[in-house]
């Protein structure tokens, strides 16, 4: 219980706060930035503590002061004045209607997707195999060893080089006493409601027709291409929903890699789901800042965009290019002002004290001197493989062919406004920014929200200026067809994913047990010996540390794994191997279970012979070798 009213005490102020500094903004506005500011807020103000008492009761017990000297000074110390009348809400009555379907897409992905209870064992869906696993790992091993700046559980002693806030936010709740399950589901429930919402009101402000928004928001939250063409000559609809990743938005064989946003972005990638939500609210902010002359949202797009450095590092990048063009067209609209100064001073300043200490102390170091990361990569995960605009068309569909032209015929402001959108393509087709290149697509999807704004406008005017109401209804039907229809089948094997019985046992019954028994009888930095899989029962459900963990994970962190992940793996085939590393790698137990067994001349004999077995169930034992 207190794990919850922990997480709804912030989103409580961040509302309380909205409700003074944004007093002109409508209320639906200023709901959605409250709930941002509140999930910012019990991300990040535990964070100073924890540098002083690592991240435990005392520092979030200090957090909560602050929280509550803050509360009183919103509530009591502030003079009250009289609020303007408020705008009206009417222009957002679409967005319940989008919303509310959506929402309980959502819920019902996430639910049924995070160890889900089945007989004691836990499963998961498609799209969460893999990525859920590191992100309970990073949750888990905070909440139970503490250490900060936290370390890697799969790693011991190196730091993590991955912005682990939006882990944090659960760990938190974890650490105040709410169940796994749930302290990594309610801030995913919260934070897609700030994302899509944060979507809306952007569109809003950007596109011209009144229907514009709503359009915008069906092209990028159920975004396919043209992936159906290539599943239907060469799989039948029954892979389509039982296959592992045979999908319309993701046949890597035939160059499809747009995937689909919720089911392949916002579903598995944490970092990116809540990164979006805090951007959106802060590229928002500017916007209103720079093209509606809203002096107020200056300093407030500042604040929360330097704090999105370790809730999502793409964001906070995505943020500043697109920030760049803007204050260069800006500047060419208005000249360089005092006024012009003034407000990218406040914006620029603010951003930059807030993102360098964030920067230095965890990113930069990861990434210096690490060639996996900045270096030039040319024509983004296609590489010349096949015709450029082919591969563009076929993945982003429509989209791709009407946004270049619906920029010939825009305004000088709607080009100024997509002119970041512009810049962030052109870089990602020519620079990679991590291990992965595919990851550039963190990037490309923020551009690909302002073409959605732009083609979005462009469709309706052109069709409402020269069709009657019966056609152009068919025309936006078949436009949808044709944009949507890769995006719907995908999200629908999603959702058939998330049913046990067409999905993935993540954990078994005895792995589930073995994971309870460890978190009673064991120290919290108690070091294990396990095979490197990546659905590491230790790791994940218990949060101590292993030797070596995925290196699906470590690799594209940028992380030397190589020498840990070949000790562990001698050790666990050798005995003499064993007894000579055992001391140095500081082991308390080994862990035998599928993956262990599976290795050739595994060491479960020579150990049953000399160390006692402190737990078994099925093909599981535990060894106390300490």
């Amino acid at each position: 219980m207190l794990g919850y009213l922990w997480f709804f005490f912030w989103q409580a102020l961040g509302t309380a706060l909205s409700l003074r500094l944004f007093r002109d903004k409508k209320r639906t506005v200023q709901l959605w930035l409250g709930s941002v500011l509140g999930t910012v807020l019990s991300m990040w103000t535990p964070i100073p503590f924890a540098f002083v008492w690592n991240f435990s009761l005392t520092a979030h017990a200090a957090a909560a002061l602050v929280g509550a000297a803050t509360a009183v000074a919103v509530l009591f110390l502030r003079p009250r004045k009289a609020s303007p009348e408020a705008p009206s809400c009417v222009e957002d009555r679409p967005l319940l209607r989008l919303l509310v379907p959506f929402m309980i897409l959502w819920i019902l992905l996430v639910w049924s997707h995070t160890l889900r209870p089945v007989s004691g064992s836990m499963y998961t869906g498609q799209a969460t195999y893999g990525d859920m696993s590191m992100h309970l790992g990073f949750i888990t091993s905070l909440a139970v060893q503490q250490d900060f700046p936290p370390m890697y559980s799969i790693l011991p002693g190196v730091p993590i080089a991955y912005p682990f806030l939006c882990d944090s936010v659960s760990s938190s709740m974890l650490l105040l006493g709410t169940p796994l399950r749930w302290a990594y589901m309610v801030p995913m429930f919260f934070a897609f409601a700030q994302f899509a919402c944060g979507f809306w009101f952007l569109a809003r402000e950007i596109c011209r027709e009144p229907k514009g928004p709503v359009l915008a928001f069906l092209l990028f939250f159920l975004n396919g291409g043209l992936g159906m063409i290539y599943f239907i000559k060469d799989h039948s609809l029954h892979e389509l929903f039982t296959g592992f990743y045979v999908t319309p938005t993701n046949l890597t064989e035939k160059g499809m890699r747009w995937v689909n946003v919720i089911a392949d972005m916002l579903l598995p990638q944490r970092a990116t789901l809540f990164g979006w939500a805090a951007l959106s609210a802060a590229m928002y902010l500017l916007f209103l800042a720079v093209f509606r002359e809203d002096h107020s949202a200056w300093l407030p797009a500042g604040v929360i965009g330097g704090l999105l450095p370790m809730i999502h590092t793409h964001s906070f990048l995505a943020l500043g290019l697109v920030a760049a063009c803007w204050m260069g067209c800006s500047a060419v609209r208005d000249g360089f002002s005092r006024i012009w100064f003034s407000g990218w001073l406040r914006f620029g300043l603010t951003a930059v004290a807030l993102a360098f200490p964030q920067l230095w102390i965890w990113t930069l170091r990861s990434v210096s001197g690490n060639a996996h990361f900045l270096r030039i990569n040319f024509d983004w995960v296609n590489g010349g493989r096949e015709n450029w605009f082919w591969f563009w068309f076929k993945n982003v569909g429509p989209v791709f062919l009407i946004t270049p032209v619906a920029f010939l015929f825009a305004d000088r402001q709607q080009r100024h406004i997509f002119s970041g959108a512009i810049l962030i393509f052109i870089i990602c087709e020519f620079l990679v920014f991590q291990p992965n290149v595919y990851d550039d697509n963190k990037l490309l999807y923020v551009g690909y929200a302002f073409c959605c704004f732009l083609c979005s406008d462009a469709v309706l005017y052109r069709l409402e200026n020269r069709f009657s109401p019966p056609v152009r209804k068919t025309l936006i039907a078949l436009f949808l067809f044709l944009c949507l229809n890769a995006g719907v089948f995908t999200l629908g094997r999603e959702a058939v994913s998330g049913i046990p019985e067409y999905g993935y046992e993540l954990f078994s019954a005895d792995e589930a047990a073995a994971a309870e028994y460890i978190k009673t009888n064991t120290a919290p930095d108690a070091v294990f010996l396990t095979d490197d899989n990546h659905d590491n029962a230790v790791a994940v459900l218990t949060g101590r540390n292993i030797v070596c963990g995925s290196a699906s994970y470590l690799y594209f962190h940028g992380v030397d794994y190589t020498y840990q992940q070949r000790i562990a793996e001698q050790m666990l085939t050798d005995p003499e191997v064993f007894e000579h590393y055992r001391d140095e790698m500081k082991i308390d137990f080994v862990y035998m279970g599928y993956y262990e067994h599976a290795m050739a001349g595994n060491i479960d004999d020579y150990l049953s012979g000399k160390y006692p077995f402190v737990f078994s169930a099925g093909s599981i034992r535990i060894y106390d070798v300490g």
